[in-house]
């Protein structure tokens, strides 16, 4: 099987609307139901595009994924909240921010086996107005498992794979599995304690829901817990193997020194 990192390849340009299509196997989000979720965008020529998710740590910080950011220049990117429609001018809450810097872990390894320490910070120019549709994420307490939860992931990422990428924010709910679990899906690729894995085994296959490629960086949300990031699954999206994400919980220190 193909890995790859949740990456946008074919980005959404912002330029002119597209067709609203959904994550794969999910549903459009509603108003108020994810307002921790941000939009990272990257500047080619005067037009910007959509690249990775993110979630709203503090009212200047957003919590991506390192390979999100690795390549980049914080001149070249900025980040969108308070949004569904990437096309919206002006839903009364969205807010656009420049970027003033980033930091990825120093740990990270995007060639390693489970690609380990898939996590990075950006620091925004101004900070955030926090509002109905804009707010602080709680982060997932040490030591949580959601071991059988069900779980959110949302994006604006592809609905199917090699397809194309949503303009509407969509969600999906999927259950969070155990790390043994992942690991016996994903052998030979490291998973550990510090990824956090969603899978519906009890789905027919062609309607699973998955994570896909613009869906990086966005969160993982269990029981109303910032418990992942997205990083990386199989290439075709088609939820018949875990999607992996950095476990939250496992990098509070390393958050907190920088937030």
């Amino acid at each position: 099987m193909q890995i790859f990192v949740f990456l946008s390849i074919v980005a959404v340009a912002l330029a002119a609307p597209g067709p609203e299509k959904r994550i794969v196997n999910g549903y459009p989000a509603a108003l108020f139901a994810h307002p921790h979720q941000a939009s990272l965008q990257v500047r080619s020529g005067t037009s910007w595009y959509h690249s990775c998710g993110g979630s709203i740590i503090a009212r200047n910080k957003i919590l991506t994924a390192a390979h999100c950011l690795q390549g980049q220049s914080a001149a070249n990117l900025r980040v969108e909240v308070g949004l569904l429609n990437l096309y919206d001018a002006n839903n009364g809450y969205k807010q656009t921010v420049s970027v003033a810097s980033f930091v990825i872990h120093a740990s990270y390894n995007g060639n390693g086996a489970g690609i380990p320490n898939d996590i990075g910070i950006i620091t925004l120019s101004t900070s955030l107005t926090l509002n109905s549709n804009v707010q602080i994420a709680t982060l997932a307490p040490r030591g949580a498992s959601f071991a059988g939860v069900r779980c959110y992931i949302t994006g604006w990422g592809r609905t199917v794979g090699g397809g194309a990428t949503s303009a509407q924010l969509l969600e999906a709910r999927i259950t969070k599995i155990t790390t043994a679990d992942c690991a016996a899906r994903w052998p030979g690729q490291n998973i550990n304690i510090r990824h956090i894995c969603v899978y519906e085994a009890s789905a027919a296959s062609g309607s699973r829901p998955s994570a896909c490629n613009g869906d990086s960086g966005g969160p993982l949300v269990c029981n109303g817990y910032l418990a992942g990031i997205t990083s990386w699954g199989v290439s075709n999206c088609s939820g018949n193997y875990p999607s992996v994400y950095v476990r939250v919980s496992e990098y509070l220190d390393w958050i907190a020194a920088r937030v």
